[in-house]
């Protein structure tokens, strides 16, 4: 890989000359990654059959930008076979730049983070001992499918990257990062996944298991739920595709520039309170073995930690360098992966305690049709297709149900809780909302 990068870096330097004529190149950036990984599957309770079987695989994929003479731009991907096919590629790119009048210049900090991603367990499973892949899946087998579970899905991969990051302003980073990844669903009707930079931990696998057990034997005793508004209770899954819909999407500067966002820049400039006063987002990208941790962006921004609404105030879009200089401020780091992304209270309530003071309501599992769902508004009408009833703090059973309301009026209400589960990195959230049962 380092072969790859040098031939790279030379070859583009090399239309940095004036010779080049309308070829000339200005300014440049790249973010290159070598990705090895290994996975293995279950599928029915079948060990590496046909659609689960183990799979070996080593790509290399990236990003490069240019800048040409004449200020016009080209961005293109970059794959194993770039470097060989270079000067045929980069009258390719020539040909399909583009004008950007306020298109951003090549970026460059003094000082860029340390943060560890790179795990030598994880490395390890992926060139040396793959047995603890095997192991794990055989303990998912062992410990659900019996009287109560009949079928289980489940995956686990290891993977490790070499990444570089480069430009024409002298930024050079090479890392190398690791990935482990696991998922578990049984009976088509309940499922957890997990993924760090590190292996997961005994802890957390017999948490993934007895959830799942748990939530398949609370889902299978189906119950009729009368329609209406009531509490419902977003379990974390559930809880991360609702930020990152109505709250991450409004907050990305390109949406706030073209008008596509709940928000606007004024919003901003008064550091207007849009939810309660209590809840914060960040972002943060620097923690230790967080799969959505970064030393860099592929422009060039570091890595860290940044609040996007503190005491329920907007306090910066989130940024690239385009829209950074459209709007005239510092550009942010960008959410990248599981876990970059943090909303909590000051006030973060227990869920045994949450629960048992629900005397009407449902616990919402999983969730259809996000996508289509409007942000800007803060409507949702979504299916759950499992859900678990709660009458006077007592699970009741699996019922099916349409949620309905407004989450960004929600996240302003009083009544909206925020909570901790053991071992969750994204907070629960109990709200109002209306509840229409399955007829």
């Amino acid at each position: 890989m380092e072969e790859y990068i040098k031939e790279l870096e030379d070859k583009i330097k090399e239309y940095m000359l004036s010779n080049k004529k309308e070829l000339q190149i200005k300014g440049w950036y790249f973010g290159a990654n070598k990705n090895t990984s290994i996975k293995v599957g279950m599928k029915n309770n079948e060990l590496g059959g046909v659609y689960s079987c183990p799979k070996a695989e080593e790509s290399i994929r990236g990003k490069i930008y240019i800048i040409w003479q004449d200020n016009r731009r080209s961005v293109a991907v970059l794959q194993s076979n770039t470097v060989k096919s270079f000067h045929k590629m980069i009258d390719l790119w020539r040909k399909a730049s583009f004008a950007e009048a306020e298109g951003s210049d090549i970026y460059i900090e003094q000082q860029y983070p340390k943060v560890k991603l790179f795990d030598i367990e994880v490395n390890n499973m992926v060139y040396n001992n793959q047995e603890y892949l095997f192991d794990l899946l055989e303990a998912y087998h062992k410990e659900l499918v019996g009287s109560e579970i009949k079928n289980i899905d489940a995956s686990v991969s290891a993977s490790t990257f070499q990444q570089y990051i480069y430009n024409s302003k002298g930024l050079a980073i090479s890392n190398l990062s690791t990935s482990f990844s696991t998922y578990l669903y049984g009976d088509e009707i309940f499922g957890k996944s997990f993924i760090n930079r590190r292996k997961i931990s005994n802890e957390k696998k017999n948490q993934i298991i007895s959830e799942t057990a748990m939530r398949i034997h609370q889902l299978k005793n189906r119950k009729k739920l009368k329609s209406g508004e009531m509490d419902v209770l977003l379990l974390p899954e559930v809880t991360e595709s609702f930020i990152s819909h109505y709250l991450v999407n409004n907050l990305f500067g390109s949406h706030i520039v073209n008008k596509r966002s709940a928000f606007s820049q004024a919003n901003f400039d008064k550091a207007e309170e849009v939810i309660r006063g209590d809840i914060n987002l960040c972002i943060n990208t620097t923690l230790p073995y967080n799969q959505g941790s970064y030393i860099s962006t592929f422009e060039g921004v570091p890595g860290g930690e940044v609040l996007l609404l503190r005491n329920g105030k907007l306090q910066t879009p989130i940024l690239d360098l385009k829209y950074a200089k459209k709007i005239k401020r510092k550009p942010t780091p960008i959410p990248a992966g599981k876990g970059s992304i943090h909303l909590y209270s000051t006030v973060m309530e227990s869920y045994q305690d949450t629960i048992s003071k629900i005397e009407n309501g449902i616990i919402v599992c999983d969730l259809l049709g996000m996508h289509t769902q409007d942000a800007t508004s803060g409507n949702y009408s979504l299916t759950a297709p499992n859900c678990i009833q709660v009458i006077n703090g007592q699970l009741m059973g699996g019922c099916k149900a349409i949620i309905s309301g407004n989450f960004l009026n929600a996240l302003k209400e009083e009544y909206t809780k925020l909570g901790k589960i053991p071992m969750e990195d994204v907070p629960f959230i109990l709200m109002k909302s209306k509840v229409t049962g399955e007829s």
